[in-house]
């Protein structure tokens, strides 16, 4: 008796030491009687097999009770053994997570009773279960037999739970569709769950009344548990195709295998296995993941060639142009049922490997993989601009390790059983280790991280007219030239007077703006790069305009690129005993996330650089006239170089120049657009100069990142912020990844009182957002602080 409690206190101290998993094991409660007289059958045997493996054993109390734990959810046979009596099992009884399930076995005796027979008896599961939280469990049969295999839509067949359309996310009463939290055996998921169809065991939805054991849980929760080893090796393969059925495109292959690795054999040569394996997989490719019921209309293939070769029309006024997809009919249109450019490709791996280290003592190491790539559905992009779709690559690796450890011995005699007959029972301690890193980019699928890429229309040679053309010249009759007043001819600054434009083929059909112009009005005609602009043709870093506000215009370009990177490390412990009726758990939680993010408007970047390259010669330096005899006349013509205003220069005009072999004082014009986009790389830009400095335009957004798009592995620091600088002093602006910390402890007792099952527990959680802000002045009282 003392050695129990000891091992209870031990227990319990061990779990004050470790942190963080979720115990998702449940029991069975056997009670055995005979069949004649009904009465308790006491300190008869009870073997619990799944899959042909005996996962557990229990040896009935006066009463004829016995309760077997920890279980993970899924399907179990149960065996009722008493010397005198005919064996009995029970197949098929379903564990779910959390629960305790009752099985009444009766066993028979007596005259035309044969003893060395085994009466089977399938399991039936009760039309009401009287250890249900709200929600429901979905077996691995009922699971296979429906319609849809993906989680989410699933779990909506449970009343309570609203999903908008297949494979949408999850309102469980009321709730956002944000605010659902799953569990893949026991591990708190933050990407992609990374579950093949044939890796499924069990899903468990809970949508009220949550256990003290799940916390940080605004609404529902989902609990996925996946299949595990078996006594002999088995495997399958299944395709699943609807190329040939339908417009949609599903393909599917998945397979499983596993068996045992490593098998004892015992005495009576009977085989159980010490290492165990579970291996499952599924590739899948889906030329529409969403299809509508709506009808869905596209340009006809050689209507959209036609207008991408030549986009705009000449305007009927005689004056400028007008678009080509603002003179398309409803001939020129077509009825599809597949939405364009929008298939997806898919990978997910899972596995798990058992091993029965000693006889009280199971390991489980398990990882699962998952791999997306697809193109996203922009609504504004499906009529004429779908081939523009952003792509959308992401990935999520899961890794874990369990330990359950029960405390006692399974093998004892009959008279040792009646001896042993202890107030704590079923003790067992489990732990649990994982580590989850997901990641995603959005991009243009041509250009990738190429930023400068982006938007590129082409070679502008602009040329300008400066000191040699009297027409840039205003006559001032107040002129001050050495303290004297003068009349005179004034340098006004240059003036744009022509544009050489040399087309690429690195976005075609945006390039096709601009080449009309030309090919219609011949470059002879063109006199600047805004007046490119202004007639319809596109320049480096523009966008065709929209059609009527509401379609993109075909070569409409994704300018954008962004990625993220999110991970979990979380370790988690707890202690499970029965101590006369009740059912006792402690357990603590701990949760170290990390995230981080990165974007920049790349296509946006041509337009900054056209600033930021001449933005320090702005101004004429009127300090410093010089005469210009050649235009001279009557009166006076005054010329002024311009002005180096060293304050004003960006950094990236400073590395711009030095790339160019120029000074850093070069007043000259420097025409970015006349450069390929192998020129520029983002490390040329300041902070600063990439978040606006205050022209009310971003170009990046970063966290977790710097602002060229390195991994920044320091911690938000307002001081490091506010003053850390390059080389060249301008200000970084550094800002860490966020790495909130969550920690949890709970105790929870499960008990009966007659008929009535009570769940009763005691959750406190705790989080840490582990960075410091800026305190608010103007709070009228102090903040609480947790």
């Amino acid at each position: 008796m003392f050695r129990k409690i000891y091992l209870l206190a031990l227990g319990l101290v061990f779990c004050g030491l470790t942190a963080m998993a979720q115990d998702n094991s449940g029991a069975i409660k056997v009670t055995l009687k005979d069949k004649a007289n009904n009465e308790a059958i006491p300190f008869a045997n009870v073997v619990v097999y799944q899959n042909g493996v005996q996962v557990g054993v229990g040896t009935t109390n006066m009463d004829g009770e016995a309760v077997v734990k920890p279980l993970t959810p899924g399907k179990y046979d149960v065996k009722g053994v008493y010397v005198g009596y005919q064996a009995s099992e029970v197949k098929g009884v379903v564990v779910g997570e959390g629960k305790t399930v009752p099985v009444t076995i009766a066993l028979s005796s007596g005259d035309g009773v044969n003893l060395a027979e085994v009466e089977v008896v399938t399991y039936q599961v009760p039309l009401i279960d009287p250890d249900t939280k709200t929600g429901q469990t979905v077996t691995r049969e009922d699971y296979q037999n429906m319609a849809t295999k993906n989680i989410n839509s699933v779990a909506a067949t449970t009343a309570g739970i609203y999903q908008a359309d297949e494979g949408k996310g999850l309102n469980v009463r009321g709730g956002r569709d944000g605010a659902t939290t799953y569990f893949v055996d026991g591990i708190k998921v933050i990407g992609g769950l990374g579950l093949p169809q044939q890796g499924v065991d069990q899903i468990n939805v809970i949508t009220g009344g949550l256990p003290a054991m799940y916390g940080d849980a605004t609404s529902g929760v989902i609990s996925v548990t996946t299949r595990g080893p078996q006594g002999k090796l088995f495997g399958g393969v299944e395709l699943i195709s609807s190329q040939l059925t339908d417009a949609y495109g599903y393909n599917s292959l998945g397979f499983s295998i596993g068996g045992p690795i490593l098998q004892k054999t015992d005495t009576n040569g009977v085989k159980s296995p010490i290492v165990g394996f579970f291996l499952a997989g599924q590739g899948t490719y889906e030329k529409d993941p969403n299809p509508s019921y709506l009808v869905r209309y596209k340009l006809k293939d050689d209507k959209l060639k036609e207008i991408q070769a030549q986009p705009l029309i000449p305007s009927k006024t005689g004056t400028g142009f007008n678009r080509a997809l603002e003179y398309v009919t409803a001939d020129d249109f077509e009825e599809i049922k597949a939405r364009q450019n929008v298939a997806t490709r898919g990978f997910v791996l899972n596995g798990k490997i058992d091993i029965k280290a000693a006889k009280n003592t199971n390991v489980t190491l398990g990882g699962a993989y998952e791999y997306n790539n697809g193109h996203g559905f922009i609504g504004s992009y499906s009529l004429y601009n779908a081939e523009n779709n952003p792509q959308t690559i992401g990935s999520t690796m899961r890794s874990y390790i369990r330990v359950t450890q029960k405390f006692g011995n399974s093998n004892q005699n009959a008279s040792d059983k009646e001896k042993e007959q202890s107030v704590i029972k079923n003790a067992f301690f489990s732990f649990l280790a994982s580590y989850e890193l997901t990641q995603s980019k959005t991009q243009d699928d041509t250009h990738k991280d190429r930023y400068f890429d982006y938007g590129y229309i082409g070679k502008y040679n602009r040329r300008f007219s400066e000191r040699e053309n009297i027409y840039n010249y205003a006559f001032n009759p107040k002129m001050i030239l050495a303290g004297d007043t003068i009349k005179a001819w004034e340098y006004q600054g240059r003036q744009e007077v022509g544009v050489d434009f040399e087309a690429s083929d690195m976005n075609y059909n945006m390039a096709r703006y601009t080449s009309y112009l030309y090919d219609y009005l011949g470059s002879d005609n063109i006199f600047g790069l805004d007046w490119i602009s202004a007639y319809g043709g596109l320049r480096n870093g523009d966008q065709p305009a929209s059609i009527y506000s509401l379609w993109a215009a075909t070569g409409n370009q994704y300018g954008s690129y962004a990625k993220s990177k999110a991970s979990q490390f979380r370790i988690a412990s707890s202690f499970n005993a029965d101590i006369k009726n009740h059912a006792l758990t402690i357990g603590i939680e701990y949760d170290q996330r990390e995230s981080r993010g990165y974007s920049v408007f790349a296509q946006g970047l041509w337009t900054r650089m056209r600033l930021l390259a001449n933005s320090h010669t702005t101004e004429l330096d009127k300090e410093n006239p010089i005469y210009v005899s050649e235009l001279s006349g009557t009166y006076p013509a005054y010329y002024y170089d311009y002005l180096y205003n060293a304050e004003a220069q960006t950094e990236f005009s400073k590395n711009l120049l030095a790339k160019l072999g120029l000074p850093e004082n070069h007043t000259g014009f420097i025409n970015i657009d006349d450069m390929d986009p192998s020129t520029f790389s983002i490390d040329m830009f300041s902070a600063e100069d990439l978040l606006g400095q205050n022209s009310g335009n971003q170009f990046v957004d970063y966290f977790g990142y710097d602002y060229t798009g390195n991994v920044d592995k320091n911690a938000t620091d307002l001081n490091r912020f506010l003053n850390k600088t390059d080389a060249k002093g301008y200000n970084t602006l550094p800002v860490g990844a966020f790495r909130p910390i969550y920690m949890a402890g709970y105790i929870q007792d499960k008990f009966d009182f007659k008929d009535i099952k009570f769940n009763v527990g005691l959750r406190v959680d705790r989080y840490d957002a582990n960075q410091k802000i800026l305190k608010d002045q103007y709070l009228t009282y102090n903040a609480k602080t947790v």
